[in-house]
């Protein structure tokens, strides 16, 4: 039976996100839930994954300060500082950050179970500023339910 927890300032676990620190809230290490909660800065001009799809899970953005670039099925939209993007499973997306300023973002994730073994592997293939061996991060995608997605 899972037991309620409390993660305060500092003690999540940390996960690498193209060499940024992403820490995991909920879905990690006893903190295991249906979905997964994580507090990530996206870097001043990075370029973000490529377009992809999870056929796994949920993924969603809420962003607590800056302006992140999210990409759906249509053009490149601005998310600002209390807006949430949301990708089902099964739909294309890409996020990035072109501006000089950091964002902060909160990443959710559900079931958690598939999102987080993903993001422990892409984490280390995707470097801070790409350009990404594109071969590799496919198979590391493949590997993990989700697909690249031009």
């Amino acid at each position: 039976m899972e037991m309620s927890f409390l993660v305060l300032p500092g003690e999540a676990p940390v996960l690498t996100y193209a060499g940024r620190p992403l820490g995991v809230l909920a879905g990690l290490e006893g903190r295991v839930t249906g979905f997964a909660v994580a507090e990530l800065t996206v870097a001043p001009g990075f370029p973000g994954p490529p377009p992809h799809v999870h056929d796994d899970f949920d993924e969603g953005f809420y962003v607590l300060e800056g302006t992140l670039v999210v990409e759906g099925d249509g053009d490149p939209l601005l998310a600002t500082a209390g807006s949430m993007f949301v990708a089902p499973r099964g739909e294309r997306h890409a996020f990035s950050n072109p501006s000089p300023s950091p964002v902060r973002v909160l990443a959710l994730w559900g079931p958690a179970a598939p999102a987080m073994k993903l993001m422990e592997a892409i984490g280390a293939v995707l470097s801070p500023d790409g350009p990404w061996d594109l071969e590799r991060v496919a198979a590391v995608y493949h590997a993990h339910g989700s697909r690249l997605a031009p």
